[in-house]
């Protein structure tokens, strides 16, 4: 503990003596001593303002006493004067004897008045209005006291005057010592206040006279003259003085603004001083202090950078070594002395640190000197710079198969910093292999087989061979995806690509295309009959039974075949062939091989043709509905009819829904022609129940697109709605392999549609994958036998024991039977025989117009003549 704490203390100690700290405290101490001297000084220079400025106002004040009491003597001489004169002449002799007399004072500046013991001004010099003073405040004042003492009022103005003036009052007696009077001298209170001068008093100082009552007798502030009001406070520089015998007081103050504007200015000029000593002290520390820090920083830059080289080379993943060069006698480099590594660098070398950091590198390795490495670097030396590269390792004292290295040229040396990448270049290789095989089978994929194919075609094309291209499209695929799941389609891909490779040579090749599509590359064979077995084998093994999901299925392949050079010179073009040569397979029959002939792109263009006129189609009206009745087995009547489109082609007539059905199906416009179908449908068969036919259920078929549409349900409830059809004359026909795709999703969808109080039925049942388990959980009415297990009924004895099957089956589960395509007595004997509850077919009546079909019921034909229970 102790230890540590020395160590924080010498970590902080080390940190003060650093000149970027240590110079901005020294700074900051002669800053705050230049603003202590600055301050100081200011104070004293205040004080010595404020001493001064006292000193001035009680000199001023003293000399303003004195003006104003010689002042108050001369006007108190005056008034002693006239009381004596009055009292010798009388109040009309007192005047002109003291103006014979010159004692008089000057009119301008003084009037003198002499009043009787009523308040009547007797005389007056200058001469001014004899008027009544009786009611003014000095006349009482006398009346009332003999005080023997003068007066002073404060400033009026009256009828004799009307100019604003103090009044000096004296008190007159007759012989008994009554009141007889006053004797007044009148004056501008301006005249006390003459003596003020701005040099001394400034614009805002004050000069002036205060009774002993507080009234402002006269009062000047610059060039502001003032009286009659009440005194309120003094100044901080202000003084008064009392004047004896006479109730009033001298004021002289001072604006303090004023007084210390000389104070202030120094003020700012010590402060402007303290300022650029500051600044110029702050700017010199500034710069220097950039500098050391600029220094300490690099410093510790240097000294982080050794310590993170140090963690980081230790704790590396990279093997770092540091060399320095080893010069013969005559200059040229021979070697490179490792001076330097981490533990990585050891590990990869195969021994110890120490030993690495005391050797040479083509000590360690001999081979340097010639597989090019020692001449490397001396490249990197020569040149500078960075210099990567990664390199497959064959020597042995290197612990690694592929290295990434980067040499960068130094001082007397380099750095080269080794990383192990064994482990990335395996998962390039994978990744590369990923991008060019099928992740589910392993085979090469539809970018490996058409590199490979153009490189087989070069090689071809320089030895003068053929080259077979065959491409393979499993039929039935689909049921097994649908009925049994994409689990169960995965695993039949990986048995059949497996057994497929099996058939073939090293030199060829089997890739996936997609799907459930297949491409055979065959090469070096003579000929065309020379491959056939090979074709012919592929084929076999296709078609041998899969178990999956515990459940055996079998499926068979179409083979298309194009030669090149016969049928293309390009890996496209001998593609697009093959692929259409198996679509001639698939025509045919299925589960056979084609051979490329050019009449084939002609049945493509066709199908071109069709898919192009199929976009107009619809909004052309081309399309119309026939109508397929279905008889009751037990009773011959007619029950319902099936909707069955065809398409009225302007140009080849009319075509039946197997030619274009599929090609809808694919470009996804079957979504708007099933719609089509399914309203039209609907609306004919109100418009027969309005026309007073019996009422049939109408069955309509829904394709794989329209189930998986999410607003199927909106879809057939709009139908219903618009043409005004009630919900149990209207069934919807739906193949199980649709139903198997999302079991969950597709039994959810038939029940609201069930619940809407349409009926449901599974068309061409028998052809797929559907569980017994998942079949008792459809909320169908009726099962459709497929036409395929009808067509031998009588002749073949598998297809008997599957629709009776399928009869039995249906009947433990409550539903209903429908044989589709029953065209001959035999059929429906059997079916009879067994249970079925309703055909349709030929053997009855061919799809037909509404027009026939109606009349076909109006007649009353709507019933099949059965045989007579024996």
């Amino acid at each position: 503990m102790s230890s540590a704490r020395e160590t924080l203390r010498a970590r902080w100690l080390r940190r003060g003596l650093d000149t970027h700290v240590s110079l901005p405290l020294f700074a900051l101490m002669l800053l705050v001593a230049i603003w202590v001297v600055t301050f100081h000084e200011i104070d004293a220079e205040r004080q010595h303002a404020q001493e001064a400025a006292v000193d001035s106002l009680q000199e001023m004040l003293g000399t303003y006493e004195a003006q104003v009491a010689r002042s108050l003597d001369g006007i108190d001489q005056t008034l002693r004067m006239l009381k004596y004169a009055v009292e010798r002449k009388g109040t009309l002799g007192a005047l002109p004897e003291l103006g014979r007399e010159g004692l008089l004072p000057p009119g301008v500046v003084f009037v003198v008045s002499i009043v009787d013991r009523s308040g009547m001004t007797v005389a007056s010099n200058p001469h001014a209005l004899p008027i009544s003073v009786a009611d003014e405040g000095y006349f009482k004042f006398h009346q009332e006291r003999d005080t023997g003492t003068t007066y002073v009022s404060p400033a009026i103005r009256d009828a004799a005057n009307s100019e604003w003036h103090l009044h000096f009052t004296r008190r007159l007696d007759d012989a008994a010592g009554n009141f007889a009077g006053i004797v007044i001298v009148e004056t501008d209170p301006a005249y006390f206040t003459s003596s003020y001068e701005r040099s001394r008093l400034g614009e805002h100082g004050m000069l002036g006279l205060v009774g002993v009552d507080g009234v402002v007798r006269a009062l000047r502030s610059g060039d502001k003259m003032s009286f009659g009001q009440k005194l309120e406070g003094q100044g901080k520089y202000s003084g008064m003085r009392a004047l004896h015998g006479v109730g009033l007081n001298v004021l002289v103050g001072l604006e303090e603004q004023e007084l210390m504007a000389a104070f202030e200015r120094q003020r700012r000029e010590k402060l402007l001083e303290g300022g650029v000593l500051s600044g110029g002290l702050i700017l010199i520390t500034g710069l220097l202090w950039l500098w050391s820090w600029q220094g300490a920083r690099t410093r510790a830059r240097m000294r982080r950078a050794q310590e993170t080289y140090a963690a980081a080379s230790a704790a590396s993943l990279d093997a770092f070594f540091v060399m320095r060069e080893v010069r013969d006698a005559h200059g040229e480099i021979v070697d490179f002395k490792i001076v330097d590594a981490n533990m990585r660098a050891a590990q990869m070398a195969g021994c110890s640190k120490q030993h690495l950091c005391s050797t040479t590198m083509c000590t360690l390795i001999p081979e340097a000197r010639h597989n090019g490495m020692l001449r490397h670097l001396i490249d990197v030396m020569q040149q500078g710079g960075v210099h990567e590269q990664e390199w497959q390792s064959t020597l042995p004292q290197l612990r690694a198969r592929w290295l990434h290295q980067q040499v960068v040229a130094v001082r007397g040396g380099i750095v080269a910093i080794v990383r192990d990448i064994s482990e990335r270049k395996l998962a390039e290789e994978r990744m590369v292999h990923l991008a060019h095989h099928d992740t589910l089978t392993g085979l090469p994929n539809r970018s490996l087989i058409a590199d490979r194919l153009e490189m087989t075609i070069a090689q071809a094309q320089r030895n003068g061979n053929s080259v077979l291209v065959a491409f393979i499209d499993l039929d039935g695929f689909k049921l097994v995806n649908d009925g049994l799941g994409h689990n169960a389609g995965d695993e039949l891909l990986k048995v059949v690509a497996e057994r497929m490779s099996g058939c073939l040579r090293a030199s060829d090749t089997v890739g996936r295309f997609g799907g459930d599509e297949f491409v055979l590359l065959l090469t070096e064979y003579g000929s065309v009959m020379d491959a056939a077995p090979v074709l012919e084998r592929v084929r076999e093994a296709v078609l041998q039974s899969v178990n999956v999901c515990g459940q055996d299925v079998q499926v068979s392949c179409s083979i298309g075949v194009s030669v090149y050079p016969n049928d293309g010179s390009d890996a496209e073009t001998l593609l697009m062939n093959a692929d259409a040569a198996m679509y001639r397979a698939k025509e045919t029959g299925k589960n056979n091989c084609q051979f490329y002939t050019r009449e084939m792109n002609e049945s493509i263009e066709e199908k071109l043709l069709l898919l192009d006129g199929l976009r107009g189609a619809l909004e052309a009206s081309q399309f119309c509905l026939l109508y397929q009745p279905k008889v009751d087995l037990r009773t011959g009547r007619v029950f319902g009819v099936e909707a069955l489109v065809r398409w009225e082609h302007p140009e080849q007539g009319v075509i039946g829904p197997d030619r274009f059905i599929p090609l809808a199906e694919e470009s996804g416009m079957i979504l708007g022609l099933g719609e089509w179908v399914l309203r039209t449908a609907c609306q004919q068969n109100r418009a027969w129940q309005d026309a007073g036919l019996p009422p049939l259920r109408i069955s309509v078929n829904v394709s794989p697109r329209q189930f998986e549409d999410p607003r199927l349900v909106e879809r057939v409830q709009h139908a219903l709605n618009d043409s005004g059809l009630a919900p149990e004359w209207l069934e919807l026909e739906v193949t199980e392999g649709v139903i198997m795709r999302d079991l969950q999703q597709a039994v959810a969808k038939m029940a609201e549609l069930r619940a809407m109080g349409v009926s449901l039925s599974i068309d061409d049942f028998g052809t797929g994958y559907s569980s017994l388990s998942a079949l008792k959980s459809f909320p169908i009415s009726t099962l459709k036998i497929d036409k395929s297990f009808v067509r031998d009924l009588g002749r073949s004895d598998g297809d008997e024991a599957i629709a009776s099957s399928i009869i039995e089956l249906a009947h433990r589960l409550r539903l209903r039977v429908i044989a589709e395509g029953v065209e001959t007595e035999q059929q429906r004997g059997f079916l009879r025989e067994n249970g079925c509850d309703e055909m349709q077919g030929y053997l009855f009546s061919r799809p037909l117009p509404a027009m026939q079909l109606a009349e076909m019921l109006m007649a009353g034909t709507t019933r099949l003549l059965l045989p007579v229970a024996a």
